[in-house]
């Protein structure tokens, strides 16, 4: 009885969380972050001013947590295409995935304004310090460990942060404003550079 209850709060909790987080992220797509304030997250949102509070420090922690959110979302939809198929290479699977992240927000330019160049963070260091996305932990484990490669364990983990860092900027650069040229062009280039750069 006590657990069962223990479940419906929690759930309650995650339902008003969710509600804030969603009703931010229109709000901020809308209006902008600067001009956006917290009274007005919350009377979208239908909750109390202090609800506000027990979830989140400030406006920049309900950012943060919701570049995190949307930023998993795509990670975790990535790693279940990957799921369904078979790849001859670490390699192979590794483009593959950044090739569906990218694809995803040549598709969703607005999402991914919002998220900025911030990808490659999210991915790279705030997975590793919350056991929410622990799955999204193993997998960035799992294609570090599988990679063939000259590189030791540690210049690898350098190296994927690059290729992220790399990935992140460009493509925003080439999906958000073109520059130095429209995905279509980039993305070829930027797959086969980074497939290089693994396969030394």
């Amino acid at each position: 009885m006590f657990l069962r209850k223990e479940g419906r709060r929690a759930q309650k909790k995650l339902i008003k969380e969710n509600k804030l987080l969603d009703a931010a992220y229109n709000l901020f797509i809308e209006k902008g972050i600067t001009a956006t304030a917290i009274d007005e997250i919350v009377k979208k949102a239908g909750v109390a001013k202090g609800t506000f509070y027990l979830y989140f420090k400030d406006k920049e922690d309900i950012l943060e947590k919701l570049i995190l959110k949307k930023s998993s979302e795509i990670v975790k939809k990535a790693l279940q295409e990957v799921s369904t198929r078979e790849f001859s290479s670490s390699v192979d699977k590794f483009l593959y995935f950044l090739e569906y992240i990218i694809d995803y927000l040549s598709k969703n330019r607005v999402l991914f304004k919002f998220l900025k160049k911030d990808f490659s963070w999210v991915f790279y260091k705030k997975i590793t310090e919350n056991e929410q996305f622990a799955e999204l932990k193993r997998a960035k484990e799992m294609f570090l460990k599988n990679f063939n490669t000259n590189y030791t364990q540690e210049e690898l983990e350098i190296v994927v942060f690059m290729i992220l860092e790399l990935v992140s900027s460009l493509t925003y650069s080439s999906i958000v404003n073109d520059e130095p040229a429209p995905i279509e062009k980039v993305k070829p280039l930027l797959l086969s550079t980074i497939r290089k750069i693994l396969e030394n």
